[in-house]
C-alpha cells in the first residue's frame, strides 16, 4: 500500500519548496538529535491490551537541541512485517512556536508513505521570511497498526527513499546535521525469546545460549532475548522465561 498526502500551499507558491529540499542532511553534530518516543516498547501479548494484531498504537518524533529550524523532512522506518503506518496523527508544537502571520504547512498533512517497504516521510515547514525555531520539542506523532506478532526497531531513516532532512531558514537554505535515535518495538509474550508464540524450552536454551556471561554465550547478545531489557542476558531473563513456561498464542 502507498499513501500519499501533499500540500496545495506549495503549489499556490506560498512556500518557497527549496526549504523542503529532498537532500540527505549530515547526521553527524553531537548536538541535534531527531529521535522517537518512548525509545522503548515492551508489551506482554496478552497481559498488556492495545498491541495485538489488529490494534493501534501512537509513537512521536521529537527535536533536542537544533538551531534555526525552518522546515523538515523525516523518514521513519520499520519492519512491515509487524507494523502499517496509518497516518500521521497530529503536528507538534515545535515549528508552532514561528511568529510567522502564516503560521506553517499543517494545515494539510505532508507525507508519502509504504506499507509493502516500511517507511514514512512526514514534512513541514514554516510559511513566510521570518527565522527558524530553536530548542526542543515535539515535531509529529504518527499513528501505526500492529499486523505482525514479535519484535521491530522503529528508526529515523537518513538514507534511501526520501532521507531525514533539516534545514534552517538561511537564504539559501543550509542543511542542519543531526543525530537519530530509534525506538525498540517488542510485543511477543513474556518469555518467548525465539519469537516462536510458544514459552517452552526452546526459550530456556535460548537464553543460556545468549548469555551476557561470564563466560558469555555462544549466541553473543541479542536484544528480543533480553527479556527484561537491561542489557544483560543472565539469570533474571532465565527466571522469567520459567515463571512464564506454557504460554502460548495460537498461529
Amino acid at each position: 500500500m502507498i499513501l500519499l498526502s501533499a500540500s496545495m500551499v506549495f503549489a499556490s507558491g506560498v512556500v518557497d519548496v527549496s526549504k523542503i529540499s529532498l537532500l540527505g542532511a549530515e547526521p553527524m553534530s553531537p548536538g541535534t538529535t531527531v529521535f522517537v518516543d518512548p525509545s522503548v516498547i515492551i508489551k506482554d501479548y496478552y497481559n498488556d491490551p492495545g498491541y495485538q494484531i489488529g490494534n493501534t498504537f501512537l509513537v512521536h518524533v521529537n527535536i533536542s537541541e537544533v538551531t534555526n529550524l525552518f522546515s523538515y523532512q523525516v523518514n521513519v522506518t520499520w519492519s512491515p512485517a509487524m507494523l502499517n503506518f496509518t497516518g500521521v496523527w497530529a503536528y507538534g508544537d515545535f515549528l508552532a512556536r514561528t511568529g510567522s502571520s502564516y503560521g506553517t504547512s499543517r494545515i494539510e498533512k505532508i507525507y508519502i508513505a509504504s506499507n509493502v517497504t516500511g517507511y514514512a516521510s512526514i514534512a513541514e515547514t514554516i510559511l513566510g521570511d521570518v527565522p527558524g525555531i530553536t530548542g526542543n520539542g515535539r515535531l509529529f506523532t504518527i499513528q501505526f497498526k500492529v499486523v505482525g506478532y514479535g519484535s521491530t526497531m522503529i528508526n529515523i531513516g537518513v538514507a534511501g527513499t526520501l532521507p531525514t532532512t533539516l534545514l534552517d531558514s538561511t537564504e539559501p537554505p543550509s542543511s542542519i546535521a543531526f543525530t537519530t535515535a530509534s525506538c525498540y518495538f517488542r510485543n511477543a509474550l513474556r518469555g518467548d525469546v525465539n519469537l516462536d508464540r510458544t514459552v517452552d524450552v526452546s526459550d530456556v536454551l535460548k537464553v543460556v545460549s545468549c548469555r551476557s556471561g561470564p563466560p558469555p554465550g555462544p549466541g553473543g547478545y541479542q536484544r528480543d532475548v533480553d527479556i527484561n531489557y537491561d542489557t544483560f542476558i543472565d539469570i533474571s531473563d532465565l527466571l522469567i522465561v520459567v515463571a512464564n513456561r506454557g504460554r502460548t498464542v495460537p498461529p
